[in-house]
């Protein structure tokens, strides 16, 4: 019990630490691009010098997409005899160090964040559902942040203050109602069939699904219907409805 509480801790530590830093270097809108990146499982990689930045930055994406879980691979620092990784045709999320003109030719359809310029580079990545809502919310949240991050330069990057510790939490369970709420009513576009040993079994009408959401949030809910991250969790969502 006290091992899993002390896990626990851990993790919360690890995700105050990792979600104050992105946001304290990046632009709301970047990490909202970011966010929804990673939700789409698109390849992404982060680009800063201080290794310790570069870290956070890329850990960050696990907090911030929760409870959906990355599927695929992910490395905090991307050693320089490794680039051939990055022609790699799978989703995935990695650090850089130093933006190379090899890194940039390898980098024709990745996401790429510049965490020391505060920019992104990013053409095909739809719009958030309810994007301007969420960039509300979340605005406070990331505007103590930012604050913070500015006011504590000579502090080590992995100690938060309470006033970051606050913000970020904040910034995370605006990002879980979120997620929440953007499949809330999974259930309603779900078929259930009871198998002749009784189990059940439960399908969701993908399309149905999607044409539940505004034709302006749809580009989006198409891409992310379809990507493994949304399958396993939709499967675990699912298992439950079964036990009803």
């Amino acid at each position: 019990m006290r091992n899993a509480l002390f896990a626990e801790e851990e993790s919360t530590a690890l995700s105050t630490w990792a979600v104050a830093s992105i946001c304290g270097c990046l632009r709301l809108e970047h990490v909202m691009t970011l966010f929804a990146a990673a939700l789409l499982e698109k390849q992404i990689v982060i680009v800063c010098s201080n290794l310790g930045m570069l870290s956070a930055s890329v850990l960050s994406i696990l907090p911030l997409i929760r409870p959906y879980q990355w599927q695929s691979l992910l490395m905090t620092v991307l050693p320089n005899d490794m680039m051939d990784f990055l022609d790699a045709p799978v989703p995935y999320i990695v650090g850089v160090q130093n933006k190379t003109s090899d890194v940039l030719n390898r980098l024709t359809n990745a996401v790429v964040i510049d965490a020391n310029r505060n920019q992104i580079k990013s053409s095909s990545v739809p719009q958030l559902p309810q994007h301007r809502e969420l960039l509300s919310a979340l605005r406070p949240y990331h505007s103590i942040l930012v604050g913070e991050s500015y006011l504590e330069r000579k502090r080590p990057v992995y100690e938060c203050t309470d006033a970051q510790v606050e913000g970020a939490k904040g910034f995370l369970a605006v990002l879980r109602d979120y997620l929440d709420t953007l499949c809330s009513n999974l259930r309603s576009h779900t078929i259930t069939n009871v198998q002749s040993n009784n189990d059940k079994v439960s399908l969701l009408l993908k399309e149905s699904f999607i044409g539940s959401f505004p034709s302006r949030d749809r580009p989006f809910m198409k891409l992310f219907v379809d990507t493994q991250l949304f399958s396993v969790h939709t499967d675990l969502v699912l298992s439950f409805y079964q036990k009803d």
